[in-house]
């Protein structure tokens, strides 16, 4: 049986804004390690993260509407 999935490709690109970060190698590293443990691609990983501090700042009122203006 032969399925084909889609994937995004460099021919596809997004339409989402991008972010690039420099990592050290050990930090990249330890974060690949802990994307597959979650099973998660990097990129997919690192938005979870980061949605996830954007909801703790928010919540603790850290991030309100006056700081996002």
């Amino acid at each position: 049986m032969y399925i084909k999935l889609f994937c995004a490709s460099p021919e596809m690109p997004s339409e989402k804004p991008r972010l690039t970060i420099y990592l050290d190698a050990a930090t990249k590293a330890e974060l690949e390690v802990l994307a597959a443990l979650n099973d998660r691609p990097v990129s997919n990983y690192v938005l979870h993260l980061v949605k996830r501090e954007i909801q703790q700042a928010k919540a603790s009122g850290v991030l309100t509407d006056k700081t996002q203006q």
